[in-house]
């Protein structure tokens, strides 16, 4: 009972206040029909604005690990097809390259199994993938100058 003080249910809708705005943005202006393709920011949303001083919510494992786990995903269905072997694989392997790397952001780890559900070609990377997160980088950042506490990111790389 007591995180539901004043402070605790501040902090509550300072998250509401940046989800809700910054992922109704991004579905807005990318389009909302890329929604599906797109499913991975909800749990990046939540992560940045929860977590924003968790490591991996720093921008660098934002934006490399979704884009390479989409990466990782086309060049399976490209080269294999879409399976559940690849499906795993494409797991597998952008978790090895975020263990690797030390970019882990666990979201990311889905952008495989959505380009191979989906079918995705490259410029899926390109569109709708990079300026959704560029939009909700961007999002978390004012978001994080107007809310007390710290404000984000704590690191950049």
């Amino acid at each position: 009972m007591s995180s539901f003080n004043r402070a605790g249910v501040l902090e509550l809708l300072w998250i509401a206040a940046g989800i809700v705005p910054c992922l109704a943005l991004v579905l807005w202006l990318i389009d909302a029909e890329h929604g599906l393709a797109l499913t991975s920011l909800g749990s990046t949303a939540i992560l940045l604005f929860c977590f924003p001083t968790h490591e991996g919510s720093r921008p660098v494992a934002v934006l490399v690990s979704h884009l390479l786990g989409a990466a990782i995903g086309i060049a399976l269905l490209k080269l294999f097809g879409s399976n559940v072997w690849t499906m795993g694989a494409g797991v597998a392997l952008i978790a090895i390259v975020m263990k690797l790397l030390n970019i882990m952001h666990p979201p990311a780890g889905a952008n495989p199994l959505i380009v191979l559900n989906l079918k995705s070609d490259w410029l899926f990377i390109a569109y709708p993938l990079l300026p959704a997160l560029l939009i909700m980088l961007v999002a978390v950042l004012l978001w994080s100058r107007l809310r007390p506490g710290p404000r984000w990111p704590l690191k950049w790389i």
